[in-house]
């Protein structure tokens, strides 16, 4: 076997543009007759990288180049003849992604993937029953002010309003004054989304809306209130208009499926046809 070496240069930093080698040699790496050259990783480090970090990244980069032929030399050495054959492997990777590659052209040419209102109320009316929630999912806001903001006391008694006027006011003072402005664009919304906008868990946010519709949080800068207006509890059905993105994937999904189902369908028929398949089968018992 060949004796295996690996050979380091020093990158050394040049106008914060380019990278240059001591040695002025193309060769960075060598492991045994594989080379790593100095065009192979002139894009690798940033311009601008201090040369502590671009020594590092370097030396990262050929441990893991080097590793890659270290296993496949010792896989030569000391793997079997036979552990070595992998032409029937090969063949039959290459087959199956032709057939994807295949399947995947003939879906992209014949699948419909306007999915209307209709239909998905359909499904949704029929298998509703069997939909239910992790999390809650709400309809709400939640606001970051800093506790230092002169608004903070206004926000806070305007945070749970529900008249118009109370809400234009609310969003003018938030827009102007806080940190964060959030209503999820008046979505239904998973509720660890909203958990993530404060300095609280899910699991707080759920205890908190078992019996009230509000929740109130603080840290050493910030004060964070959430009011939510609509609530489905965990284990609940989750409202058409949350569920609307999964339903359109599902139907879409089915049709894949079935285009495949009729591809195939249709490749057999066609073989029969043309006597292309031959079987050797007794039906009789």
């Amino acid at each position: 076997m060949k004796q295996i070496y690996i050979l380091f240069l020093i990158l050394a930093l040049t106008s914060c543009k380019f990278l240059e080698f001591r040695s002025g040699e193309d060769v960075v790496a060598r492991v045994g007759d594989k080379y790593l050259y100095k065009s192979d990783i002139r894009t690798l480090i940033p311009p601008g990288t201090p040369h502590g970090d671009s020594i590092m990244m370097l030396r990262q980069y050929v441990n893991s180049w080097a590793l890659k032929y270290l296993l496949i030399a010792k896989a030569e050495s000391e793997l079997l003849k036979s552990e070595k054959d992998m032409e029937r492997e090969i063949e039959d990777y290459r087959n199956s992604l032709l057939a994807y590659r295949y399947e995947k052209l003939y879906i992209d040419k014949r699948l419909d993937t306007l999915v209307t209102e209709e239909e998905a109320r359909d499904y949704y009316v029929t298998n509703s029953a069997n939909m239910t929630l992790r999390n809650s999912v709400v309809r709400g806001r939640v606001i970051k002010v800093s506790s230092k903001s002169p608004n903070l006391e206004r926000i806070r008694s305007l945070y749970k309003a529900n008249s118009l006027e109370e809400i234009d006011e609310l969003e003018s003072l938030s827009y102007n004054s806080a940190d964060r402005y959030n209503n999820f664009n008046n979505q239904w919304t998973d509720l660890s989304l909203l958990a993530r906008e404060m300095p609280v868990d899910l699991y707080y946010c759920e205890r908190e809306l078992d019996n009230k519709q509000y929740i109130e949080a603080r840290d050493s800068l910030y004060n964070y209130f959430a009011y939510v207006t609509e609530r489905i509890a965990p284990e609940g059905t989750p409202p058409f208009e949350y569920y609307l993105p999964r339903i359109r994937e599902i139907i879409i999904s089915r049709r894949k499926q079935n285009l495949i189902a009729r591809l195939e369908k249709d490749l057999i028929k066609e073989a029969l046809e043309k006597n292309l398949i031959k079987t050797n089968i007794n039906d009789n018992p």
